[in-house]
């Protein structure tokens, strides 16, 4: 798919793996703004490693970037 300036960026997402807390385990597509900021599941606030590199796992469904608690 070709990006286009008229591309909605919420129509992105990355699959991310969640590791601690009452969300690990769970693998899951986010919206990329989500993904490299913060996602809050269950009262608890997880953060990604963006990077560079971000900190990946691989999973059942493929590469994920890894969220854990703050």
């Amino acid at each position: 798919m070709e990006a286009t300036a008229s591309m909605d960026p919420n129509s992105i997402t990355v699959l991310v793996t969640f590791v601690g807390g009452p969300a690990d385990g769970l693998t899951e597509h986010r919206p990329l703004a989500e993904a490299t900021g913060k996602a809050t599941i269950d009262g608890v606030t997880y953060r990604g490693n963006p990077g560079p590199p971000p900190e990946v796992k691989d999973t059942p469904e493929g590469l994920a970037q890894v969220m854990k608690p703050e």
